[in-house]
């Protein structure tokens, strides 16, 4: 091996094993035929143990140089089930990989001359005999089913054909670098990206305190986005944490994969599905209904509506009069809802009548305008025999209508909302629903259909089984929620309902913010849960409230990992590149799969430091001289000519060029990795559903009615949020969780199962984590 001051040289023939077979041959004489040696047995022992040792060590070095070389023509592919994945004390796992520094760019450099080609391609030898091995696997594959199949009679010849058969592929499948035969994925991109540091490959890891500065996952289509996010997600779950999952497209398989894990890891009663795709199993959500200003209401609902050009009139229009119109819901007792807003705003006479009435009783009630419905009354009889001036734009409304306008008019009655909503009823109504024109289709693609039942809940619906959940009462509940919205389907109803959960998460993260979960605690202490966000296809969602969230949330407890395809997503969608490199700058890790732009790439290339790169130019000079007398006729040189040049660590045209499932990553103040995300086995999960039949149907059995809340306890109260697990995920806590289940089938009707009295769990213990609700 070399020395620590000299250059590597792992791109040449593995000379040591000449030495190897030498000395080893010689140990073998000297053991079996001392006396050709000339020395006693007993000295050829001791020879033979020392030629052994040094041909141990210098095979040890030849096998270093070959499986480099290996390693820099073939993909490694690891394959780990879910509970599998090492889940440790305050450690976050994203993959196997190691640092990267100024050797692997070294080596990179090595690997990209000519001559070093035949060390890190495959050559024809060795393509011929990976064919050959994919040959013998298929032709086993083969043998064992023709030997089983019915037809096949049974005899000798058949029974040592699967012999050899069985024989053949499990030669073909040795998973060992030595095996000539064994076929490999082709990942597309460049092995050697990887191979430069493969025999330093280590799980990778990151400190759990760290994630609450957020990451963010860049990566064009089909690269291993939505298998990064299955490996975090499902230790999140197992750890015990508040889940949120947004997937805009709504893939079904990243859906049952969390399903899976909240069972796994006896977490099933904890478990929110709710899908635009598949609205007879999604529970419900109203992302207008909870908030902490009023404003928030009218931002949530027109978020989506077009702001360039001349769309930002109206648009703001049509805020103001939805702030009317929540403003006034609000107040009557009513909670905002797509479909009451659309009624409201596109109906506004009724709401007006009804929050006029109600104003005017509070203020008779205080000693004001106590004769106001005579005075109504009055008004109303003169409009009527037509005794009244009536503005052009009224003429065609009733009287009763009139006549509040006209006597909020008059009395001046000091409450903004009122004169708001008196002033929008006074326009004329072609007018009117020319302001709103944009408001109002929108509104109706929200309220349209089954998909309007889930974002407009009913909840006085007692026939309505589907449970309405809110932010707050799944962080208390210590919750796992996935969000399929159904994107690729009807894009502006996914944007607009991820929009409003972001808006939703932003108001709840203040909350805790300021109170934590709970605002009345003893010690006066903040008590703040651990949340982790995982938002695929980001750029779907991302509005201006994604600007506070990735840059104050932290302080709340949460923990952000963002997925999209590309930095001009996001700038696409903010509508502004400044506000875009805002959202990105708030992200203190980025784990970068291959992209498709140079711009992109830059984005983590231009980040990395310049190295010293070595170069070696040999030099080889003859010079002859005439005849002096002197002996020496001419002179000769060799030398090697070590030069240095500054090159980026990691360059873009790297990071274009990385495999499906690798990445480089820049974690904890820009220490750089290079990863590799291990795929899920093949083998039957017996927690993954088959279908997603399978899923309604415990969706539905799981499912509380809602005219069971008054029999529901209190389990809001005290449940410890956030508390980490340790150690490898534990399959066996999914055990009482299926004993659980298969007692309240037993028990008769299911639509009747109610929550029990909430206890005390420590998700450290697997014997206490079998879920909140039970």
């Amino acid at each position: 091996m070399k020395p620590d001051d000299a250059l590597e040289a792992l791109l040449r023939p593995p000379v040591e094993l000449w030495s190897t077979m030498t000395v080893w041959g010689v140990a073998l004489v000297a053991i079996v035929a001392p006396w050709a040696l000339m020395m006693p047995p007993w000295m050829g022992w001791v020879l033979a143990a020392i030629a052994g040792y040094f041909g141990w060590v210098r095979c040890k070095q030849a096998l270093h140089i070959l499986k480099y070389q290996h390693g820099m023509k073939y993909y490694p592919v690891t394959r780990m089930a879910p509970h599998e994945i090492p889940v440790e004390p305050g450690q976050f796992y994203l993959g196997h990989g190691f640092e990267w520094s100024q050797q692997h760019t070294q080596r990179k450099h090595e690997a990209s001359r000519p001559d070093a080609e035949r060390f890190v391609k495959p050559q024809a030898r060795e393509k011929a005999l990976r064919q050959l091995g994919t040959r013998l696997s298929a032709w086993s594959q083969e043998a064992a089913v023709a030997a089983t199949s019915d037809q096949a009679p049974p005899s000798k010849f058949i029974s040592i054909r699967m012999g050899v058969a069985g024989l053949t592929a499990q030669m073909v499948q040795w998973d060992h670098w030595l095996n000539p035969l064994k076929a490999y994925d082709d990942l597309g991109g460049s092995p050697l990206l990887h191979g430069v540091g493969a025999l330093e490959e280590r799980p990778i890891t990151m400190r759990q305190a760290s994630r609450t500065g957020h990451m963010i996952v860049l990566g064009t289509t089909r690269v291993g986005k939505s298998r990064l996010l299955e490996v975090l997600a499902t230790q999140d779950i197992h750890a015990g944490h508040v889940v949120i999952v947004i997937d805009p497209k709504g893939d079904a398989d990243l859906m049952m994969r969390l399903y899976a894990e909240a069972h796994r890891a006896g977490r099933g009663n904890q478990f929110y599905l709710f899908h635009l795709g598949y609205p007879d199993i999604s529970a419900r959500y109203n992302g207008i209904g909870n908030f902490s200003r009023i404003t928030e209401v009218a931002a949530r609902a027109t978020n989506a509506l077009p702001s360039s050009g001349n769309s930002a009139a109206f648009k703001e229009f049509s805020w103001r009069f939805t702030n009317l119109v929540a403003q006034a819901q609000v107040a009557l007792g009513r909670v905002p809802t797509y479909e009451s807003l659309l009624a409201d705003v596109t109906g506004i006479d009724p709401l007006f009548m009804d929050y006029a009435h109600m104003v005017f009783r509070q203020k008779a009630a205080e000693g004001q305008y106590t004769d106001y419905q005579d005075r109504l009354g009055h008004l109303e009889g003169l409009i009527e025999k037509k005794k009244y001036p009536v503005s052009r734009a009224l003429s065609d409304r009733d009287p009763p209508l009139v006549a509040m306008i006209s006597l909020i008019k008059e009395l001046r009655v000091p409450d903004k909302v009122l004169t708001g909503l008196a002033a929008a009823v006074s326009y004329e109504r072609s007018f009117y629903e020319k302001i709103i024109a944009s408001l109002g289709p929108f509104l109706e693609k929200l309220t349209s259909g089954a998909v309007g039942k889930l974002i407009s809940p009913d909840y006085f619906d007692p026939h309505d089984k589907r449970p309405i959940f809110d932010w707050m009462s799944v962080i208390r509940q210590g919750g796992i929620v996935y969000c399929g919205l159904d994107a690729l389907t009807d894009s502006v109803v996914s944007s607009a309902v991820g929009n409003s959960m972001l808006a939703d998460l932003v108001s709840v993260g203040g909350k805790l913010y300021k109170t934590g979960l709970d605002p009345h605690h003893p010690t006066g202490k903040i008590v703040l849960p651990t949340i982790c966000c995982h938002f695929d296809e980001v750029n779907e969602i991302a509005g201006p409230e994604f600007v506070p969230m990735v840059n104050k949330l932290g302080g709340s407890g949460f923990r952000i990992t963002a997925y999209t395809q590309s930095m001009f997503d996001i700038e696409a969608k903010v509508g502004d590149k400044a506000k875009a490199g805002q959202i990105l700058d708030n992200f203190n890790h980025l784990v970068m799969l291959r992209v498709r732009s140079v711009n992109t790439a830059n984005l983590l290339a231009e980040q990395v430091p310049q190295v010293d790169v070595v170069h070696i130019t040999p030099s080889t000079g003859v010079s002859d001289s005439a005849a002096d007398g002197s002996g020496v006729d001419f002179t000769s040189r060799n030398v090697d000519i070590v030069t240095s040049t500054k090159v980026p660590m990691i360059q873009p045209a790297d990071i274009l060029s990385l495999p499906q499932g690798q990445a480089f990553a820049l974690l904890e103040g820009n220490r750089r990795f290079k990863l590799r995300i291990p795929l899920p086995r093949k083998d039957a999960d017996p927690f993954v559903p088959e279908s997603i039949r399978q899923v309604a149907l415990d969706m539905k059995a799981r499912y509380r009615t809602s005219e069971q809340w008054a029999r529901e306890t209190d389990w809001l109260g005290n449940q410890p949020i956030g508390l980490a697990g340790g150690g490898v995920i534990d399959t066996a806590l999914a055990l009482r969780d299926q004993i659980q289940d298969e007692q309240e089938d037993s028990d008769g009707d299911d639509s009747l199962a109610t929550r029990t009295e909430p206890r005390e769990m420590d998700f450290n213990s697997s014997a206490n984590a079998t879920g909140v609700l039970e």
